[in-house]
């Protein structure tokens, strides 16, 4: 079998290598309280990225838009906005808005969504999507599907940097990557998994697909690329075969990636839209890389499932756990934060902590 694996995949990794990693997160989690880090009465809650502030305050940057609007209304109303708490579990609480709509003359003018907030040498650098379109920003019902899908496909990646989590901010007057019509990442460019070296270099994974809205009955499977960059400014350089990541020994239909790298390798967490990688639809799963260019998984790449343990004893399946965000405390991830939609339809940023101590 692993000679059938290694000559499959000779241009990359041998199989026998894959298959020894550790998975830190099988097995490992612990209890999530109950009311999650981060609520807010009157808005959707979406996904939030954690940093310990210098005044050792924990920093939570989220996304958020009008509950009123419903699901769908992320892509044209999101906003970027900033939590705090004096613990790494919260309950976080909501301080002020970091990067509101801004105009219609610029790229991010009218929608700012899932930050990944890093620091490097004094600074705080805010990886987020933003999103520009044409039509009014709605008000008081969802946008329609058709404008649902315009605004879609203008999602793409841009950097914003303050000396303090508070701000001020300032953004970049262009995203850091477009499209390419007619390749892998031709439709857009989403979900940035930075991780921002000691030297100021960045290794970037992002998400795409190979064609906008409206295509029908075209392919539309969400993938990762890989981009370089000397300085968190840019520019960035796409890499890789295809400037496209291969997860190895399984590829499939997938989302949300969160990076980071422990002096030796790249690690990676994120969502696996079907149940190909992990047995669950919706689940996540882990994989490392040497370059940031080629990932493998392990034996058992399952990282997470949708059902979860609370402080409170009860054992709940959520139908929506995406946008895992990693806090790596001395080297090591300690929490996950998800954007989560509870039984009761609830969308808010659940917390998972990690046992301090692993277990075989």
């Amino acid at each position: 079998m692993k000679l059938l694996y290694l000559l499959s995949f000779s241009l990359f990794i041998s199989f026998s290598a894959a298959y020894s990693q550790k998975n830190p997160f099988l097995n490992q989690w612990d209890t999530s309280p109950v009311e999650g880090a981060f609520q807010m009465e009157d808005y959707i809650v979406w996904g939030g990225s954690v940093i310990q502030g210098e005044d050792n305050l924990y920093y939570m940057f989220a996304s958020r838009w009008p509950k009123h609007l419903g699901m769908s209304a992320w892509v044209t109303n999101s906003e970027i906005v900033l939590a705090v708490a004096d613990n790494s579990e919260g309950p976080f609480k909501f301080k002020q808005v970091v990067l509101p709509a801004r105009g219609k003359e610029f790229w991010d003018g009218m929608m700012t969504h899932n930050p990944n907030i890093q620091y490097h040498d004094g600074k705080y650098v805010l990886f987020y999507i933003g999103i520009n379109y044409e039509f009014d920003q709605p008000v008081q019902i969802a946008p329609t599907r058709e404008l649902y899908e315009e605004a879609w496909n203008h999602k793409r990646i841009g950097v914003a940097v303050a000396d303090s989590p508070t701000g001020p901010w300032k953004r970049m007057e262009e995203p850091i990557l477009q499209p390419r019509p007619g390749q892998w990442d031709g439709a857009i460019i989403s979900n940035p998994a930075p991780f921002v070296h000691e030297d100021g270099s960045v290794l970037l994974v992002y998400k795409s697909a190979p064609v906008p809205y409206p295509a029908r009955n075209q392919d539309r499977t969400m993938t990762f690329g890989v981009a370089t960059a000397k300085h968190y400014w840019g520019p960035y350089e796409r890499k890789g075969e295809d400037n496209q990541i291969k997860l190895l020994p399984i590829s499939s239909d997938v989302e949300d990636p969160y990076i980071w790298y422990d002096g030796s390798q790249y690690h990676m967490l994120a969502k696996c839209m079907n149940a190909a990688i992990t047995g669950e639809s919706g689940a996540g799963f882990y994989a490392s890389s040497e370059d940031g260019v080629v990932w493998t998984t392990p034996e058992n790449p399952a990282a997470y499932s949708r059902t979860l343990t609370l402080s409170n004893g009860e054992t709940v399946e959520f139908p929506k756990l995406e946008r895992p965000q990693v806090l790596v405390q001395h080297g090591h991830p300690t929490h996950v934060y998800f954007a989560a939609r509870n039984p009761e339809g609830n969308i808010f940023n659940m917390v998972r902590p990690l046992k301090s101590e692993p277990k075989e």
